[in-house]
């Protein structure tokens, strides 16, 4: 996905399921243990969850999970960049109040950005200033 097209995805299933698969390494195809002919979403650890990936665009707990997930890959500062341009890509004059109270979709977004684009691309705009 390219930058533009990461800031465009609208909250909901479809951006809880590149989170889900891109940022937080879930799997999609496992079958229902209960054999009823469904397909669940299993975690990064091979644990079948549910047939849908957890809203993580929508629910604020859930969307800490995606920036824990950033900090565990050692991806803060690239993460917290991302997350800058996410705000300001809106055109609103922006102030810490802003990127403190992000939306759950926003720290979503950012998340993706840092894992399609790589890191490199946010880390240097830290160094730029």
């Amino acid at each position: 996905m390219t930058l533009d097209e990461i800031l465009a995805l609208q909250p909901g299933p479809v951006m809880d399921a590149k989170v889900a698969k891109d940022v937080m390494g879930w799997t999609y195809g496992h079958p229902c243990p209960e054999d009823m002919g469904c397909i669940h979403w299993a975690d990064r650890d091979g644990m079948i969850k549910d047939h849908r990936p957890p809203a993580y665009s929508t629910e604020a707990a859930l969307a800490w999970e995606v920036e824990k997930e950033m900090v565990r890959r050692n991806l803060r500062v690239a993460y917290t960049q991302a997350l800058q341009l996410v705000i300001r890509s809106r055109k609103e004059y922006a102030t810490m109040f802003d990127y403190v109270h992000a939306s759950p979709a926003d720290r979503c977004k950012a998340a993706l950005l840092v894992v399609t684009l790589g890191a490199e691309r946010f880390e240097g705009m830290a160094r730029a200033g």
